[in-house]
């Protein structure tokens, strides 16, 4: 099984407290065919976020039918790199994932369940980053180092905030830290430049 169909199957978290914030329904990352369309070849920078945005239906990275006139994951990153497109994105070695493959409602919530994070991360993550082999792992925000940080290889990622400038080889993958790009991080956008800039 693929881990398209892994992830599509998984109910991990469907008897759980938070279990009404998760839409098990069409996952963005099968919907939108991720691993069979956007994955490269090689894997030169791996990007880690959080989760796919619980606004409307259809806002994802991997959207290509989802307009820019919003502030989203896409605009800023592709901003950031200085690339026009997915297509672009995918060319350079650059892919996509999220900890957390199901649809999380913040509304209702801010704090990320930490079990999601550790379902996610034991069912997916750490066989993402085995399989995919990236040169670099680009770390976009708190959600997705602390999914890092949790398996031993990457524990030295708990002393660190993704503000502090971090970047570090560890267990032979190079990691740098940023403050997710966009919203409510604004105040940190001279930062994630410099975390972005690290990739040329």
């Amino acid at each position: 099984m693929n881990l398209t169909s892994k992830i599509n199957f998984c109910r991990k978290c469907f008897d759980s407290e938070f279990s009404n914030r998760l839409n098990f329904i069409g996952k963005p990352f099968v919907k939108f065919q991720v691993e069979e369309i956007w994955k490269p070849e090689q894997v030169k920078v791996l990007f880690v976020a959080e989760s796919p945005p619980w606004n409307g239906k259809q806002s994802y990275f991997y959207n290509q039918n989802q307009g820019d006139n919003r502030t989203n994951l896409r605009k800023e990153v592709l901003s950031l790199l200085n690339l026009k497109s997915l297509e672009e994105f995918r060319t350079n070695g650059y892919y996509l994932i999220d900890v957390i493959k199901c649809r999380l409602n913040k509304k209702v919530k801010k704090n990320i369940p930490k079990e999601a994070i550790m379902t996610c991360s034991n069912q997916f993550l750490e066989k993402e980053i085995k399989q995919l082999k990236p040169k670099k792992i680009f770390v976009l925000g708190n959600t997705a180092k602390k999914a890092l940080q949790r398996m031993p290889k990457f524990q030295e990622l708990t002393y660190h905030k993704v503000t502090d400038n971090y970047e570090a080889v560890l267990s032979g993958h190079h990691i740098i830290l940023s403050a997710y790009p966009g919203g409510q991080t604004r105040k940190y956008q001279n930062k994630i430049k410099e975390a972005f800039a690290k990739l040329a």
